[in-house]
Formats: C-alpha cells, sequence, structure tokens
C-alpha cells in the first residue's frame, strides 16, 4: 500500500494559504485552519492502521517565499510486521524557499514487534529560509511490556542550503534485545530530536538550549551540537513520549523567539 501527499504553501492576502494538495489514499489532509500570525496549520491524517513491512509513504511539501506553515499528523505512526521482510518506507521532503518557516512536529513513531522500517526527511532551503523539525521514536508498544523487539529501524536526515549539503545524518538501530540496547540508550528508552536550521543559529543559542536542559536532571538525558552551518541539534533520551514531547515544546518557548521574532505556539490537538 502506498500513501502520498504533496503541498505547496504560500502568501494570499497576508495570509498562508494551501495553492496545491494532492493525495493518495490512505495518506489524506484534514481540514486547514488559520494559525496565529497568518500562519496555516495542517493536518496530515492515515486511515489505514499504520504501515505493514513493503508499506510506503510518501509527503512532499513546497513553502513559497514568505509563508509559514505547522505541518503535523493527527496520531502516532505504529509501524506493524508482516509476512514479507521488506520495510516500510516513509519519507518528507521539504523546499523551504528565501523568508518561508516550517514547523514539522508530526506524532511519535511506535514500531511493534518484528517491524522493519526505513525513513528519510529531506529539508532544501534557499537563504532566509527557517525549519524547526522534530521528531521522536518510542520503544514499541510498551504499555504492553513490548520494549525493543522491533527488527530494523533507520532514519537518515539531510539538508541543503542553496542546493548545497551541510547535514547527513543517520541513525540504524537493530536491536537483539533489551540488554543489547542498553549499549545505546542506557536506562532510557524514548529517543527524542529537534533540528533548528536558520541562518541566525549562533553559539550562544546552544549555550541557552544547553542551560535549561540542565535542570532536567534524570527525567532526560539530552545534549546540543551546533551544526557545521546554519543550524543546531538537539537530542534526548527519555523514559516516555509525553516527557520528550514537553521537554522539545521547552526548547521552542525559549529559542523559537530569538530566531523569528515571533512567540512560539503550542497547537493542541
Amino acid at each position: 500500500m502506498s500513501g502520498k501527499w504533496a503541498g505547496e504553501a504560500c502568501i494570499h492576502q497576508g495570509r498562508t494559504v494551501l495553492t496545491k494538495s494532492a493525495q493518495q489514499a490512505p495518506l489524506k489532509l484534514a481540514k486547514p485552519f488559520a494559525g496565529p500570525g497568518g500562519k496555516l496549520l495542517v493536518y496530515l491524517m492515515d486511515s489505514s492502521p499504520g504501515l505493514f513491512n513493503g508499506d510506503r509513504q510518501d509527503i512532499f511539501c513546497t513553502l513559497q517565499e514568505g509563508s509559514n506553515l505547522y505541518l503535523t499528523n493527527q496520531s502516532s505512526c505504529k509501524l506493524h510486521p508482516s509476512l514479507i521482510r521488506e520495510s516500510s518506507i516513509q519519507t518528507q521532503s521539504f523546499f523551504i524557499k528565501q523568508g518561508s518557516l516550517l514547523e514539522y512536529f508530526p506524532e511519535p513513531l511506535v514500531p511493534y514487534r518484528g517491524a522493519n522500517y526505513q525513513g528519510e526527511t529531506v529539508v532544501c532551503l534557499e537563504s532566509g529560509g527557517k525549519a524547526f523539525i522534530a521528531d521522536i521514536v518510542t520503544p514499541g508498544r510498551a504499555g504492553r511490556g513490548e520494549f525493543f523487539e522491533y527488527e530494523r529501524l533507520s532514519s537518515r536526515f539531510s539538508v541543503y542550503w542553496d542546493e548545497r549539503l551541510t547535514v547527513w545524518d543517520s541513525i540504524v538501530l537493530e536491536p537483539e534485545d533489551q540488554e543489547s540496547m542498553r549499549m545505546f540508550f542506557g536506562e532510557y528508552t524514548h529517543l527524542g530530536t529537534l533540528w533548528v536550521l536558520s541562518e541566525r543559529v549562533t553559539q550562544e543559542h546552544v549555550r541557552m538550549l544547553q542551560d535549561m536542559l540542565v535542570s532536567d536532571g534524570d527525567c532526560v538525558y539530552a545534549g546540543v551540537s551546533l551544526l557545521s552551518c546554519n543550524g543546531l541539534v538537539v537530542r534526548m533520551l527519555g523514559y516516555s513520549a509525553d516527557r520528550l514531547q514537553a521537554v522539545i515544546a521547552d526548547c521552542c518557548d525559549l529559542i523559537f523567539p530569538a530566531l523569528t521574532d515571533t512567540p512560539f505556539n503550542r497547537i493542541r490537538k
């Protein structure tokens, strides 16, 4: 099964609107909402139970000059096993034109026992563009005692500024058992990442985030790094998706106004 959504946002009469939207079930667009400050809020829906081995889901989104888009989905992405060993594939491709701003905050990935998943995100920015992109990976159906029982989970993230590759990040997890994953996670179970992409990012923003994250103590183990070009990344380990989402929002509360000159809006679902 293959789902797809392709959209384009631009400015119309001072507000961001969708000028193009094409979809292929089971992935589809919910009704867009007008957000604060001319921002557009877009929710994607998946009418299937999730991704099974062999399924594919693709997102393509272009932000024209000056547009402001908040993109998310309605619920966590469940990664199911199936009789075939072929991986499920999920890709996101974003094209961010001059002066535009993307906020992409999808719900967490939940890999079930036996799942095999491959994800890729590509972000292409022009000068003056900005992006805040987060993701969270859970260990599985923790409420059922299912921790790190998936077969393989791989994720690639790349960033291009004016067609020049500046970031290439790859994560591959192949848990043999819970004990083997302690080498990577220690006592933690959930992995979260926040990418902040902007030409305005400096070492001072890294220091601000580091000072804030120290106060979280044992709840979250996190680090902040300045990228080689125009951005920073926050990597964190925790015990629950809710807690990591809260810390990501706290990071955005702190750094978003400094980079965009507007407050960060916590969008409720």
